[in-house]
């Protein structure tokens, strides 16, 4: 493993028993993530973007493939892990405990791992721009950019070096999601971890990420820098995900869906499982899975690629 190197998920599966079938919400995802960047990951809701980092977490088991954290391989949710791992949620008034004072909430990780004395609950707050006083307010008392500042709080508790974001600005006002942002990119200057983050909102997704992994039905058909992803899409669902983002361009016109349907996410697929909606699509694709075709630090998986002077909607 690479000295940079933090995360490594290799071919990993995940599938979920149900009736007519299993549902392979992770179908052969591999993920690196390195020392002090962040990667996204978007796609469409149920593509396997949550159940990607609950197997990060340990939290989801495996049916096949393994992720190596910090050149250990991930088994179920261990002290390491709470060490390693910091874990924000989409929901802060979720996950905290109604009935903690927040101060108690972002000392249960130093509690566990037996290292309360280490850092005090005010030293976390002014960490993250907190006024000390409210160590001692429940959460209820609290507003939702506050709440999810103590979230992040607790999450950065121990100073892990992966932080893990599932839509952490998803359930914000406009004006809060960017101090958020903002904080994210502070914390991450000031610690160097790096972030894994989760979320379909594409702005965010450009001003915090380093490289984008795309996702569609268990599985990244691309992945590269941000600014590639974003300004030359080379997979006919990245540049259809990125097409139906709003814009002040577009305003009032409303973006053309992919033709079809979503398949049925128990088929076994034997071609491509974005060929029942590609404009692009020809015989090969229902037959052959696509093999991933690397460009320099970008790498995609398709038969028939857009083209790369093809223009895409400027998200701004």
């Amino acid at each position: 493993m690479s000295d940079s190197l933090l995360l490594d998920v290799q071919d990993a599966h995940v599938e979920f028993p149900g009736h007519g079938g299993a549902v392979r919400a992770l179908d052969g995802v591999s993920l690196q993530v390195h020392r002090g960047e962040t990667v996204a990951v978007v796609g469409e809701s149920g593509c396997g973007k949550t159940t990607l980092a609950r197997a990060v977490l340990g939290l989801q088991g495996l049916k096949g493939g393994r992720i190596v954290l910090e050149g250990a391989e991930v088994h179920g949710t261990t002290r390491h892990m709470a060490e390693h791992v910091g874990m924000v949620w989409q929901d802060p008034y979720a996950s905290l405990n109604p009935r903690w004072r927040v101060g108690r909430s972002v000392q249960e990780p130093m509690q566990l791992a037996g290292r309360r004395a280490e850092r005090s609950s005010v030293a976390v707050f002014e960490e993250v721009g907190l006024d000390p006083k409210f160590v001692d307010r429940y959460p209820h008392q609290l507003s939702g950019g506050q709440r999810q500042r103590v979230a992040i709080g607790r999450a950065l508790a121990l100073k892990p070096p992966l932080v893990i974001c599932d839509e952490p600005t998803a359930a914000l006002d406009l004006s809060v999601r960017a101090q958020i942002l903002n904080l994210l990119k502070d914390v991450q200057t000031a610690t160097g971890c790096s972030f894994l983050y989760i979320s379909h909102d594409l702005t965010t997704v450009r001003f915090l990420a380093d490289r984008v992994a795309v996702m569609y039905l268990g599985r990244i058909v691309e992945e590269g820098p941000t600014e590639r992803i974003f300004s030359e899409p080379r997979h006919p669902y990245t540049k259809a995900l990125l097409d139906s983002a709003p814009s002040l361009e577009r305003l009032m016109h409303l973006p053309e869906a992919p033709a079809g349907e979503i398949p049925d996410p128990r088929t076994k697929f034997q071609g491509c499982r974005f060929a029942s909606r590609c404009p692009n699509r020809g015989e090969v694709c229902l037959v052959n899975d696509p093999a991933a075709t690397v460009e320099g630090d970008r790498r995609f998986y398709c038969h028939f690629p857009v083209a790369q002077d093809s223009a895409t909607i400027k998200i701004t």
